[in-house]
């Protein structure tokens, strides 16, 4: 299956675990959707789990997905570059040569300033490409954000639960806790149709 029917996607992850979090049972069920991750930092400013270790995290986590291609910026922060150069490093990094028909960004309606950042890249790097742009939950999104589409994972929940726990670096966080792993995959309306364990996402632009 395929990621609404997408055969290549670029995924940009303002930090390690990002993308993970937010969609790895989506990225495990749609098989035929290649996923190319673009991390972009090493974590958070004045986060004292910041460090290249993280990045060891990631590669564990991908190994073994024949659909993901994973790469680093190697920076420690989104900060240490303004919007202009970000564009420019993404454009030139990836767009220019391969052609993919989506990219996916965390929400703007959301709680930390670099998922917000990450997010306001994709109105310019879309601006004359036929990319789609969809947005991914993050543990840190708002209430005020509404997703149009949830992807069912329940099969692929446990592998997920799983390959998380390899965050070492993250174990100790509160987004990391079991109560609030199982709030973020749920969704009552979802529920209601016998969709157990969901990732949510909101299409922002979808082009055939």
């Amino acid at each position: 299956m395929k990621f609404l029917g997408f055969d290549k996607a670029l995924c940009l992850s303002p930090h390690p675990d990002d993308v993970e979090y937010s969609m790895l049972g989506s990225i495990n069920k749609y098989k035929d959707t290649h996923f190319d991750i673009y991390c972009m930092s090493k974590g958070g400013d004045f986060d004292k789990s910041t460090h290249e270790d993280r990045w060891s995290e990631n590669l564990k986590v991908w190994k073994t997905f024949s659909n993901v291609s994973l790469s680093f910026a190697g920076f420690s922060f989104i900060k240490d570059h303004a919007e202009d150069y970000w564009i420019d490093e993404i454009e030139k990094k990836f767009l220019k040569e391969t052609k993919y028909d989506c990219l996916f960004v965390p929400t703007y309606d959301d709680s930390h300033f670099e998922h917000k950042i990450v997010n306001n890249l994709a109105p310019a790097l879309t601006r004359n490409k036929p990319l789609s742009i969809v947005e991914y939950k993050t543990p840190s999104t708002l209430d005020e954000w509404t997703p149009n589409l949830f992807s069912e994972i329940t099969p692929f929940y446990p592998t997920k639960i799983g390959l998380l726990k390899l965050f070492e670096s993250q174990k100790n966080k509160w987004y990391f806790k079991e109560d609030v792993l199982l709030s973020f995959h749920s969704n009552y309306p979802c529920h209601k149709r016998g969709l157990e364990k969901v990732e949510s996402f909101k299409v922002k632009q979808l082009l055939d």
